[in-house]
């Protein structure tokens, strides 16, 4: 009696694991995908103005991102090529491309 109940105490164990292990694993014949944060692929130009290039990361990776925030012409006459709108006022824009070495010449006063 005693040999049935650890059989079915090890067999309900079994089941009970194999469960488990399928829910966290991929299916059958696919490959589980493991997400690891991509470095940034830096832009290989230069903006033609910047006066806010800050370090991605800190301590500095010599990456850099322009925080200005442009009307959309700066942005679409640039090298950018990711300009999204920016948060703060309507109608201005900032590019998102991160920068190996700096982002650009500070702008003019004009």
């Amino acid at each position: 009696m005693a040999i049935i109940l650890v059989a079915q105490a090890v067999l309900i164990m079994g089941v009970v694991f194999a469960a488990v292990s399928i829910e966290n694993s991929a299916a059958l014949g696919e490959k589980e995908i493991t997400r690891e944060p991509a470095e940034p692929e830096p832009n290989p130009g230069q903006l033609t103005c910047c006066n806010k290039c800050t370090p991605v990361s800190s301590p500095p990776s010599g990456l850099f991102k322009c925080q200005d925030e442009r009307e959309f012409s700066w942005c679409k006459n640039s090298v950018c090529k990711a300009c999204q709108p920016a948060k703060t006022y309507r109608n201005t824009f900032s590019c998102n491309d991160v920068f190996n070495g700096t982002c650009g010449p500070r702008c003019s006063k004009n």
